[in-house]
């Protein structure tokens, strides 16, 4: 099994658009390697719809860069297609495999959404991941967590407005941290609609 993706992984580096001439935008680049990968797996897009809930339309879309995915949506195509979003990512430029400097941090930025993450490790296949997360003014995620595991989190900068299943929703400010249980559905938004929102936040294990 473990051969078997690894094939598929590495068929990720090899699709058409990494041909063209001028760089890929992130969202290009996304949608190139989900398309090699569905191809791979010799997949049509009603498959990828029907399991994951996700219209072919839409994926159609995704796979050619013509539209945005928000994070909740890739991670339903990452489960579905048992890898992990560093697959989905150009590969990192590391110097060493402990260390993440500033310039060689890989993210994950949804317009839709109004929201980024920084992964703040090498690879997703350590015991925890840590991220940095900036959303917009007013911003949220579009769907809720919920995924095995505890999650921690930290503001840094701005208004949390966090939201987890049977518990009153918080508001965190910067300096305020919260830890539960991330099977719970929990939610983020930025409770301010001028200044932007900045946290940390661990997920143990990875569920991306």
């Amino acid at each position: 099994m473990a051969g078997y993706r690894d094939r598929i992984v590495s068929s990720l580096t090899q699709t058409d658009a990494e041909a063209a001439a001028e760089p890929m935008s992130q969202q290009e680049f996304v949608g190139a390697q989900l398309r090699s990968l569905r191809a791979a797996r010799r997949l049509s897009l009603g498959d990828v719809a029907r399991e994951t809930g996700i219209s072919a339309s839409f994926l159609s879309l995704v796979e050619n860069g013509r539209s945005d995915i928000t994070i909740g949506r890739l991670t339903r195509l990452v489960d579905y297609y048992g890898i992990t979003i560093t697959d989905l990512l150009p590969s990192p430029t590391t110097r060493d495999p402990d260390v993440v400097r500033a310039d060689e941090t890989r993210q994950l930025h949804s317009p839709e959404e109004g929201t980024t993450i920084y992964l703040l490790s090498s690879g997703t296949d350590r015991t925890m991941l840590p991220m940095l997360l900036e959303l917009a003014p007013g911003a949220s995620l579009a769907e809720s967590g919920h995924h095995a595991g505890e999650e921690f989190v930290h503001v840094l900068a701005g208004r949390l407005r966090l939201e987890v299943e049977a518990a009153e929703p918080q508001e965190l400010a910067a300096g305020d941290s919260a830890y539960y249980h991330s099977d719970r559905p929990h939610m983020f938004r930025n409770a301010s609609a001028e200044e932007p929102l900045r946290l940390i936040c661990i997920d143990c294990p990875p569920p991306i």
